[in-house]
């Protein structure tokens, strides 16, 4: 009598690990909703997040993340602290590991929040790779004769998410396929490739842009003379974070406006990372972004340079 009560078992836990069928959202609104004992969480889909899921402070709240006396399944659940690095600005956050309920699926997930909300439109942000789907398509039109696609192999950093890589001259430089952010950006040493790349320069005044989980950090502009196509995106012109992650590249000085008074004084050093974050100001014009599990990738669907 054990055998067919162990055959039923076996198989409904087949079922659950198999993945679930490709899942499709909107690129404008790409939400999902989880539950966690019977409380629903909005959180939205985006390949720029990283591995643990970003929640506002106004979720954790409503949760009772932070109360000592919280339990999961009348356990203690596994808490911890965390540093966030947004260029030179280090933010810590609170951590907790959870399961949430999604699709009939039991996640097991880190959340992560701090006193802030910094996900518009939802409760949290999370990785597709941390949903049990082997591919999520983010549509925004009908494909035209006129759009090319694209494929980015992709690898896995949790601290740092889903990165493809792009080769500039003799370098190369990592890239984010952001959803969530609104304005396209390069780090300093990714910048200073940009600046130096064919009709490429560094322009226009310094001012502060919104990077990530509500930190703003100084930028201006590169800007080039033409289209370039970056990943299957056209960018004519993209921010560069002036500070931030450098190393020992520096952006062209002689690049500055006449007009511009450039201070210079001892910053704490940061290790060289050339990241080029592509954000809603040129993915709006895709039609599709895809991701896949295997072979990881990421595949964009936007107009063809002319």
């Amino acid at each position: 009598m054990l055998f067919p009560l162990l055959l039923v078992t076996t198989t409904m836990a087949s079922a659950r690990d198999k993945p679930l069928p490709p899942l499709m959202l909107p690129m404008t609104t790409p939400v999902v909703t989880m539950t966690f004992e019977g409380q629903p969480l909005r959180i939205r889909v985006d390949p720029g997040a990283t591995r643990p899921v970003g929640l506002n402070a106004s979720a954790a709240r409503r949760l009772g993340l932070a109360d000592p006396a919280f339990l999961t399944g009348r356990r203690k659940p596994e808490r911890g602290r965390a540093t966030i690095q947004v260029g030179k600005v280090k933010l810590r956050e609170d951590t907790i590991d959870l399961p949430l309920d999604y699709a009939g699926r039991v996640l097991p997930l880190t959340l992560a929040w701090s006193d802030a909300d910094h996900v518009d439109g939802a409760d949290g942000l999370i990785s597709p790779r941390q949903l049990p789907h082997d591919v999520v398509r983010l549509v925004a039109r009908p494909a035209s004769p006129n759009d090319r696609t694209t494929v980015l192999p992709m690898r896995w950093e949790g601290g740092r998410g889903l990165l493809g890589s792009l080769p500039l001259g003799r370098n190369t430089v990592d890239i984010v396929i952001d959803t969530s952010m609104a304005t396209s950006v390069a780090t300093a040493a990714a910048a200073a490739w940009l600046a130096e790349a064919p009709d490429g320069r560094l322009t226009g005044p310094r001012r502060d842009l919104r990077i990530s989980r509500a930190v703003e950090r100084p930028v201006r502009d590169v800007r080039f003379g033409r289209p370039v196509d970056m990943a299957g995106v056209r960018i004519d012109r993209v921010a560069a974070r002036i500070f931030d992650w450098s190393g020992r590249t520096t952006i062209p000085e002689d690049t500055a406006p006449s007009d511009e008074l450039v201070v210079t004084g001892r910053v704490e050093s940061q290790s060289r990372w050339a990241k080029l974050t592509i954000a809603q100001d040129r993915l709006a014009a895709c039609a599709e972004i895809g991701w896949q599990r295997e072979p990881l990738q990421i595949s964009l669907t936007c107009p063809a340079l002319p």
